[in-house]
């Protein structure tokens, strides 16, 4: 008979998550992956296989809460397509401020995964994990503003899926501020600036 696992699966991979996703892939070692997560190697890759298991979990994980969120946030019917994708927007200006102040990883775990790996071909499958994820996002924003230009509050100077790109690399640029140490208030900036963009002239 088996032996049961003597650890908490799901803790192990948000231990191991921001130890990637505040070095990087290639910089995160086996040592350090056993120290962030307390478990010795033999634990880690029995269950997970390898690093790249390991990152896979984290990285699946870590996609599925934010779109579960992001999803959750643009489907709301008691707000107005523009205040959905506002509030969306300052939820990830005000998380990045508290990740800032509490010293936790800053910026977006896929956005790192893509700058790091997307030239790496033995980790296509996390670029392309990314790539899919950004897909559906880019669909959830391309109907919330499709349905905003509909009712006058979204500019239809271009396409939905046009503006669907320009709200995602907003959101890039909001991350990637984040990381090199923008303020509270030039996030918050950020924000107000991507909804100005979106509205009719």
């Amino acid at each position: 008979m088996a032996r049961p696992r003597a650890f908490d699966q799901a803790e192990v991979v948000r231990s191991a998550t921001r130890q990637f996703w505040r070095h990087g892939f290639h910089s995160t070692s086996a040592e350090d992956l056993c120290r962030a997560t307390g478990l010795g190697r033999s634990s880690l890759y029995n269950t997970f296989g390898s690093k790249d298991g390991l990152f896979a979990a984290c990285l699946e994980g870590y996609l599925s809460t934010t779109g579960a969120r992001t999803a959750e946030i643009l489907g709301d019917p008691s707000r107005g397509p523009l205040e959905r994708i506002e509030s969306l927007l300052t939820m990830m200006a005000e998380e990045e401020a508290d990740r800032a102040e509490n010293g936790d990883p800053k910026g977006c775990l896929a956005v790192n995964t893509v700058a790091e790996l997307a030239d790496d071909p033995d980790r296509a499958a996390g670029v392309r994990s990314v790539r899919q994820d950004t897909e559906t996002r880019l669909s959830l924003f391309a109907d919330v503003l499709r349905t905003g230009q509909a009712t006058g509050e979204v500019t239809t100077a271009s396409s939905p899926e046009g503006l669907a790109a320009y709200l995602n690399a907003a959101i890039a640029g909001l991350r990637i501020s984040s990381q090199g140490g923008a303020s509270p208030e030039a996030l918050r900036e950020i924000v107000h600036t991507t909804i100005r963009g979106l509205r009719p002239a």
